[in-house]
This record gives structure tokens, C-alpha cells and sequence, in this order.
């Protein structure tokens, strides 16, 4: 059983996961002309100081590229939910007058809702809005702890996060320097969620159109 599980989580943490971030940034890309033509920019530029060849410190050094990233994944956050188990007795004191207090005994499963707190405008002003200069070394400053975390926190936070980053900065790396990311007669804009899934995904698919750029 425990192999099985290993191998289950490998599938949809390692292939589904990543994949799925990508088509959400793909889709982000192609209805945001301005920031795939910004991050282009920072493609080529960094292709000149490689040498013409990419490599993993250039890459690294990629800011917008790692802004654009970070963005697609608040607003699309491919686990929606984490688990977590309480390890202690704990209260949850009410914040409104019309509220609660919850008490949290050992041993409760909790559910942290991603989706949800990333699209709370309190943390995250015109949340439907994608703007990649949330995650700027100005701004990102800002963002009140534990209330951005698409890999999970903790000494239980996924274990291939950046793996994961590192493959999807590279295939969008080689696409966007290669093609236009537009829209097709198939593509779905606005993106229509698919409900009864376990990851997140679009109802009608992802359909996008490469068109070849100059190099």
C-alpha cells in the first residue's frame, strides 16, 4: 500500500501537477499579451547574456519569469486544498461578532482551502486580476505570511516544488522564444473550471495557438 500511494502522489504531483500549471499559464499568457511580450523580452535578453545557449544560472536569474510563475499559481493553485492534522489542542477565537469560537481537539483533520485564501481580496487586492507585479522585489514584501502557498509550508510542503518551478520556467522558456501564444476558435475565454475533479482544470480544455515568431 505504501508503494502504491508513493507511486499514486509521484503521478499527480509530478506529471498532473506540473502540467496542469502550465496550461493555466498558458492560458494566462495568451489572454495577456503585455505579459507575454514582457517576459519574451526577458527571454532574449537573457539568451544574450548566455551566449545563446540557456543555462541553469541564467534561468535562476530570470525575475520576471519567476514573478510570472509565482502568479499563476496563486490564481490557479493546482492542489486546491491541504491536509493537515492537528498536533495540539487549539482554539480558533471569532474575528466577527455574529461568529464562534471553533475548538480543534488532537488528532482533528483540518483542510486548508489554497484556492480560497488566494483569491481573498484581503491579501490579494482585484484577486481575479492577473498581475504578476504582486510577486515584484517591491511588493511581494508585502504579502502577509501563510497566506501564499501553492507547494504547501512546513517541513510538509512538497518536496519537488522547486524541481517542479525548474520545468516549468524551461518549457516556457523554449516556447515563448520560439511562438506567439494566441487563441483559437476552440480556446475558452473566459476559462471555465471543471467541477467533480479532483485537480484543477478547465471545462472544455486548454486550446491555444502557436504562432511561429522570428528568432
Amino acid at each position: 500500500m505504501d508503494i502504491t500511494a508513493q507511486a499514486m502522489i509521484f503521478f499527480f504531483a509530478g506529471f498532473d501537477g506540473v502540467s496542469g500549471l502550465m496550461c493555466f499559464l498558458t492560458y494566462e499568457l495568451t489572454v495577456n499579451p503585455d505579459v507575454q511580450d514582457k517576459l519574451r523580452e526577458e527571454i532574449r535578453s537573457t539568451l544574450e547574456e548566455c551566449g545563446g545557449k540557456l543555462t541553469y544560472e541564467g534561468l535562476l536569474k530570470m525575475k520576471y519569469m519567476d514573478m510570472v510563475v509565482s502568479e499563476a499559481l496563486r490564481k490557479w493553485p493546482i492542489g486546491i486544498t491541504a491536509d493537515r492534522i492537528c498536533t495540539k489542542p487549539y482554539t480558533i477565537q471569532p474575528t466577527t461578532p455574529d461568529e464562534k469560537s471553533l475548538h480543534l481537539e488532537k488528532g482533528s483533520l483540518i483542510w486548508l482551502p489554497i484556492f480560497g485564501i488566494h483569491r481573498d481580496p484581503e491579501y490579494f487586492p482585484d484577486p481575479e486580476r492577473f498581475d504578476p507585479d504582486r510577486f515584484s522585489e517591491e511588493n511581494k514584501r508585502n504579502i502577509k505570511p501563510y497566506t501564499y502557498f501553492p507547494f504547501g509550508l512546513g517541513p510538509r510542503n512538497c518536496i519537488g516544488s522547486r524541481f517542479a518551478l525548474l520545468e516549468t520556467k524551461i518549457i516556457i522558456f523554449y516556447v515563448l522564444q520560439h511562438f506567439e501564444l494566441v487563441p483559437v476558435e476552440k480556446s475558452t475565454i473566459p476559462l471555465k473550471i471543471r467541477t467533480g475533479m479532483f485537480n484543477l482544470t478547465a471545462e472544455d480544455g486548454f486550446w491555444y495557438g502557436l504562432k511561429r515568431i522570428s528568432v
